[in-house]
């Protein structure tokens, strides 16, 4: 989650017959921010640290085969590991069509300060060291894991996570740079809530998730987060700018989204 500092349109207009506003001040600024403090990577956080942390080693093969549930397996039959995939990851990849609900399986979860959805049958299944890891290789899979793996990159270990979770190149390090520059944990703040996703666009190969997010005075903003299937799992693909997301966007209203709900 790696933000980068945007001084909106109009930051520096005058209220009707008084002095200049304050960019932060503004109702718009505000709501941007707790939007953006989620879904990782176009506003400014408003930062805390909670206490000490090193940069995370990264884990091996064997870490990976290691890994233990993060969630209770799924009710229904899964099929035996795709090739590529560490020993104890199984999911049921055969709903290739974008869910008109959201799991019933779902359990939130937090990660440095917000709620995140993980799903028994969806992902992340498994959890080792700093990865929450394991999604299904269908469209609820990766809508899951654009959901999870920005988050994680706010997390202690966040190391780990661009380096096993983010596809490498350019764009990688530039956001490990950025990154580098705020503590270990960066504790998110604000009103902001996931409310609801959906995928525009999908193959086995690579997705595109569209993140719905609800600000402290009910706007609705949305953003989007491109996604590739390598070494066996969902990972998520860096902007040229360092980021995770697209810029947030006003949402006219829910429709064509599936809801989250607690």
């Amino acid at each position: 989650m790696i933000p980068a500092l945007i001084r909106p349109r109009g930051a520096a207009r005058r209220a009707s017959g008084g002095p200049a506003v304050p960019y932060w001040r503004q109702r718009g600024w505000r709501l941007s921010a707790g939007f953006t403090a989620l879904v990782a990577g176009t506003g400014l956080l408003t930062l805390a640290v909670r206490g000490p942390g090193g940069p995370a080693a990264a884990l091996d093969r064997a870490d990976l085969d290691a890994s233990t549930p993060l969630v209770k397996t799924a009710a229904a039959p899964v099929r035996a590991p795709a090739a590529g995939r560490a020993a104890g990851c199984r999911t049921d990849d055969r709903a290739t069509a974008v869910p008109p609900a959201a799991p019933a399986d779902t359990t939130w979860r937090e990660v440095a300060g917000a709620r995140v959805p993980t799903s028994a049958s969806a992902g992340p299944l498994l959890a080792g060291g700093p990865l929450w890891w394991c999604f299904a290789r269908t469209p609820a899979g990766a809508a899951m894991a654009a959901h999870v793996i920005p988050l994680k990159l706010s997390d202690t270990g966040w190391r780990t996570v661009a380096e096993r979770q983010v596809v490498p190149g350019r764009a990688r390090d530039f956001l490990v740079a950025k990154r580098a520059r705020l503590p270990e944990r960066a504790v998110l703040r604000g009103p902001a809530a996931l409310a609801g996703f959906t995928v525009p666009s999908y193959s086995p190969a690579a997705a595109e998730v569209d993140l719905l997010v609800r600000g402290g005075q009910g706007a609705l903003f949305t953003t989007s987060v491109s996604l590739v299937w390598s070494e066996g799992d969902w990972k998520a693909v860096p902007r040229s700018d360092g980021t995770l997301s697209a810029s947030p966007r006003p949402a006219e209203g829910s429709r064509g989204f599936v809801m989250w709900r607690d």
